[in-house]
């Protein structure tokens, strides 16, 4: 015995005499008052509830967009100093190339020439692998700094990104929670409309 939407309730109430006889509704009517029926104790659809769920609803969206947008940031910052990883890299592998064509002689006589910034010259012996490498690796030394700063630095945003999808996650669930909120409370201002 379900009332129906949109129905005028005596006339809800004359079908179900009609149907059943006046006893039998009598009957259930009286069960129904003698049992315990639930009860909402926090109302959900007073103009304060109304007007605290929009305003959650406002925030949770604010909040979203200003993570989604720090998001975007950390990626733009992320390209660029992926770019500048790639030029020092390229710049590297130039000047390195650069002091492997400076070395003299060969063999046991091969030697490189180290330019200092007051004007002298070193000399060394570039006669095995190492020594090349120290060699070449010498004249490359600020870009290979620079490319470990900005290593660290992609890094660094890396675990920024995570935290930031993260932080990002945990206001969409939010959202989700106020948003379930104000669907129950229009559903509840459907019904009673």
């Amino acid at each position: 015995m379900q009332l129906r939407k949109g129905k005028n309730m005596k006339e809800e109430l004359q079908k179900l005499i009609e149907q059943y006889g006046a006893d039998a509704v009598a009957k259930a009517a009286t069960e129904a008052l003698n049992k315990h029926v639930p009860t909402i104790n926090t109302p959900v659809v007073t103009d304060e509830q109304l007007i605290n769920t929009i305003s959650q609803l406002d925030a949770a969206v604010t909040d979203i967009l200003e993570a989604g947008r720090k998001n975007e940031e950390t990626y733009q910052n992320k390209a660029a100093l992926a770019r500048r990883a790639r030029q020092l890299e390229t710049s590297i592998q130039i000047t390195e190339s650069e002091a492997i064509n400076t070395i003299c002689g060969t063999g046991k006589d091969a030697y490189g020439i180290i330019p200092y910034s007051d004007g002298t010259q070193v000399k060394v012996a570039v006669t095995n692998d190492t020594q090349r490498d120290a060699f070449r690796r010498h004249f490359s030394a600020t870009d290979r700094k620079e490319l470990a700063s900005v290593e660290a630095d992609i890094k660094a945003i890396e675990v920024s990104q995570f935290k930031t999808r993260e932080d990002l996650d945990a206001k969409k669930e939010a959202l989700s929670c106020i948003r379930a909120k104000a669907q129950l409370q229009a559903a509840a201002l459907t019904y009673l409309a």
